[in-house]
């Protein structure tokens, strides 16, 4: 059978262009990745929370992708800027904005349509032929889109039920939406559209003569409320109250169905926290090497996937109401800390790593009183956690190497407050030593290290 190839060389952009432009759509997918994630820990709704987890991934994806495509055009892999100040401005306003419905409007209705769309028109516009990796890429980053918008648009239809909030939703859009046109978009070309077929139209085929801007730009620092503890809807609750705990968790069988539902209550908490946390740290830390962001956006990812399993076990498998019992606030001041490392040390490096632990005990308890389903998803679970271990482990090792003092502070720092934490829940706090020996997972030969006796304490 004959092949019919209609394809024909030729196309818009050339390879400094299409850099150029790739460049700038980088720049936008790492400031999505970085708001979306920044606003999670002020997102009351769990469902929020979640998606934005998997959408902070889909971004850092899609930039990773992006780079990996500017690295074989010749141009730096880590190459992100944005095509004028004027847009720059615009990404910061979004980031400013304070109600939940103005960020989702900002978004799903303006910034990530008009990604869509300018991916849509870029690969349709390139060579066909010299240039189909860009169009593969560019076509499947849209799919991605395309997903986020539907999302955004089911909830924002969910939201502005009121003809206020309607109102106002569409006047942010159109506010939105004049400032981008204002400043041409991501490409500073303007919002550019498909040429007709006729050849009178090509003599605007090509795009005017643009200078490479790198880092020279304007550039902004994204800095997130300092609050006590993540922002929860109703009816989840926050104490620092040892005597509320013990009122709602106590069980006569801790391995009963009302104890599991106890612990996994409790364990939704630091779902929700390193979901939070993560985010706020890619917002905070944009200096921090790619390979870690990315490892940040994927960890974020898996803690969203775990609060809708968490949850989930809680009212499907336990028979439980959600927000029974209170959530602690004994690990959310860290993440105000300026140092990154801090951040992760006791976190990842200490609870993430009892967790794993903690989690295999449950296991094993699960399957002695035939609780099939839940010594699988425990499993499922401890799998996830090994990886956010190495992260950690990995990342403060290769900073601290060659910083002794460094590492000792983190120790230091870290064990005083692991100590602090286990003085809270023991039922004796002067049965707690001031010298407690506490087990950094970047401190041992190997993150999956068991030897160490697990902590009671159910965190992340």
């Amino acid at each position: 059978m004959p092949v019919v190839d209609r394809r024909e060389f030729g196309g818009r952009f050339s390879v400094q262009e299409n850099g150029q432009r790739l460049a700038n759509y980088r720049y936008l997918e790492v400031q999505l990745m970085e708001m979306i994630g920044g606003w999670s820990h002020t997102t009351p709704q769990l469902a929020f929370k979640a998606t934005f987890g998997y959408h902070v991934y889909d971004h850092a994806q899609a930039a990773d992708m992006l780079g990996e495509r500017l690295e074989q055009l010749r141009s730096g892999r880590d190459r992100e800027e944005p095509a004028t100040d004027d847009f720059a401005h615009l990404c910061e306003y979004v980031w400013n904005l304070r109600s939940g419905i103005e960020r989702l409007v900002a978004v799903y209705r303006v910034l990530e349509p008009h990604l869509v769309s300018t991916y849509v028109y870029h690969a349709d516009a390139t060579d066909p032929l010299a240039d189909t990796p860009t169009i593969r890429l560019l076509r499947q980053l849209a799919a991605f889109g395309q997903s986020h918008i539907a999302w955004g648009q089911a909830v924002l239809e969910a939201l502005t039920q009121s003809p206020e909030d309607r109102r106002r939703a569409l006047e942010v859009q159109a506010d939105i939406e004049g400032r981008l046109v204002a400043c041409g978009g991501v490409t500073g070309q303007g919002i550019e559209s498909h040429w007709l077929a006729f050849h009178s139209a090509k003599a605007e085929a090509r795009s005017a003569p643009r200078t490479k801007r790198g880092r020279q730009g304007y550039r902004f620092v994204k800095r997130c409320a300092p609050l006590p503890h993540p922002i929860a809807e109703a009816p989840f609750w926050f104490s620092d109250n040892r005597e509320n705990f013990r009122a709602a968790y106590s069980a006569a069988d801790e391995w009963s169905r009302e104890g599991f539902r106890h612990k996994f209550h409790q364990l939704l908490y630091g779902e929700v926290e390193t979901t939070d946390r993560m985010g706020k740290m890619l917002a905070e830390f944009p200096e921090l090497p790619w390979e870690l962001r990315m490892g940040l956006a994927h960890q974020m990812w898996d803690e969203a996937r775990h609060i809708e399993i968490v949850a989930k076990v809680v009212e499907d498998e336990l028979g439980g109401e959600l927000g029974y019992g209170p959530w602690t606030l004994l690990y959310w001041w860290m993440q105000n800390d300026s140092d990154p490392l801090k951040r992760i040390t006791v976190t990842n490096s200490w609870a993430e790593k009892n967790l794993m632990q903690t989690l295999r005990i449950w296991r094993t308890k699960a399957e002695e009183r035939g609780y099939s389903r839940i010594a699988e998803l425990c499993d499922y679970l401890q799998a996830d956690e090994l990886t956010h271990v190495k992260l950690a482990t990995h990342w403060i090792r290769h900073f601290t190497d060659n910083n002794r003092a460094q590492r000792d502070e983190l120790v230091r720092w870290g064990s005083a407050v692991v100590r602090d934490m286990e003085r809270f829940w023991a039922d004796d706090p002067s049965s707690v030593p001031d010298d407690l020996e506490v087990h950094f997972s970047f401190l041992r030969s190997s993150e999956d290290d068991t030897t160490v006796a697990p902590s009671a304490i159910i965190a992340e």
